[in-house]
């Protein structure tokens, strides 16, 4: 069974060099025959099993002997886990479409095809010390931005951080899952400013704040997230210029900083319930840390919907 890896990896190398199609097409027609119960003509797994066990039999004679009278039998075992890796390959790619990830049901796990947003993410939005299990539930405070009813079956609160690269990361996946489940969800964002890692997060949270005041806090939170990094004065009150904001207003709102008080809460809330990364989602009472696939949010809220 020589001939099945040998199409394997010929046919590979094939796509890239005209110098091994025609050991593919040996090969295909080798396995083509095996398969049909007749010999194989080509000659080509004699000459695969001589170059193989030669070149041992020239450094490592007694393990060339060994291969050369068990050949047939290895060659089957490793044609045997050939098809076991393509197959859980196949499984694999099909779970990430359908799901999410490559593992089904079990969103957390690693990905290999999917590594940055299956199974969590790095330290880059994770602030210093141990991190441990998050015991409990982001409360929702009247002055909290929200979108959708107060009384939704599902309210989603995100402590989110907008100068973190995988808070930016989830942005998309958020507005797909307001927009694909409308009055039915109830999402609300919170601030957890990852000021240690990235500075300006502080002065970013509060000016989205102070946008939020003059009735533009997700345009405010939207072009945050379009510029991030950028969080110095001038770039703040630039972004609220063309939101049209009162510009003088905004900026006393900002230099006083009104909101600190109300961005250092939310951080205290969260840290208190042991919040340690953002993004950090509550789906109703189930926690999920670190931006998701749509199809991984969507079986939690289907989930919790159905529960009524």
């Amino acid at each position: 069974m020589i001939c099945i890896i040998a199409l394997v990896v010929f046919g590979i190398l094939g796509i890239f060099s005209a110098k091994y199609r025609t050991i593919a097409k040996e090969a295909f027609d080798c396995v083509f025959r095996r398969l049909t119960l007749r010999k194989c003509t080509t000659g080509l797994d004699k000459r695969l099993k001589s170059q193989i066990t030669g070149k041992f039999m020239r450094k490592r004679p007694k393990l060339g002997k060994f291969l050369y009278r068990h050949f047939e039998a290895i060659s089957w075992a490793f044609t045997i886990v050939l098809i076991v890796s393509l197959g859980y390959s196949i499984y694999s790619v099909g779970n990430l479409f359908i799901y999410g990830n490559c593992n089904g049901p079990i969103p957390d796990a690693f990905c290999v095809f999917d590594p940055f947003i299956s199974g969590g993410h790095g330290g880059e939005c994770t602030i210093e010390g141990p991190v441990g299990e998050i015991m409990g539930v982001l409360e929702v405070h009247p002055h909290d931005p929200s979108v959708g009813p107060e009384d939704a079956k599902v309210t989603i609160i995100e402590a989110g951080c907008f100068v973190c690269p995988y808070t930016k990361q989830a942005v998309p996946v958020v507005k797909q899952i307001i927009s694909h489940y409308g009055d039915s969800i109830r999402f609300v964002y919170k601030d957890f400013p990852m000021s240690s890692t990235h500075p300006g997060a502080q002065e970013a949270a509060e000016a989205s704040h102070c946008a939020h005041e003059q009735g533009k806090y997700w345009e405010y939170h939207d072009v945050l997230f379009e510029n991030q990094g950028k969080t110095n004065f001038e770039d703040l009150l630039g972004f609220a210029k063309d939101l049209d904001l009162n510009t003088t207003q905004f900026s006393e709102c900002l230099t006083s900083h009104k909101y600190k008080s109300q961005v250092d809460g939310d951080f205290a809330e969260a840290f208190a319930i042991g919040v340690y990364g953002t993004p950090t989602f509550f789906i109703n009472d189930q926690v999920v840390v670190g931006p998701k696939t749509f199809n991984e949010f969507k079986q939690i809220i289907d989930s919790e919907l159905a529960r009524g």
